[in-house]
């Protein structure tokens, strides 16, 4: 009898821990959402920079999830008016396209 008692103590211990295990396993785990340093793109140098590009002086936007960044972008014509890199930038002035981009809006 007592050792029927230990298997039976021993199996929802098994039981229990499986659960447990299980029902971690199908968490509903978020995408990490990208974070990044957002600057601002100009245009008044088009021969050489027909892209855009950022300028020395050009703070960037703190490191921020694009849909918390305030777009700074006037209305007008759909380029881009800032650019996110991964890293803060170094070398400018910078043409480089950028992980991702904000768009001016055209209405």
């Amino acid at each position: 009898m007592k050792t029927n008692k230990f298997f039976l103590g021993l199996a929802a211990l098994i039981l229990a821990f499986g659960l447990i295990f299980g029902a971690s396993a199908f968490k509903n785990v978020q995408p990490k959402k990208t974070v990044l340093y957002w600057y601002k793109v100009s245009y008044d140098d088009p021969i050489n920079h027909p892209n855009g590009y950022i300028k020395a002086e050009t703070d960037f936007y703190s490191e921020q999830e694009k849909s918390l960044v305030i777009s700074p972008c006037d209305v007008g014509n759909d380029a881009e008016c800032l650019r996110g890199f991964e890293t803060e930038l170094t070398t400018f002035p910078n043409a480089t396209s950028g992980d991702d981009a904000i768009m001016r809006s055209a209405f």
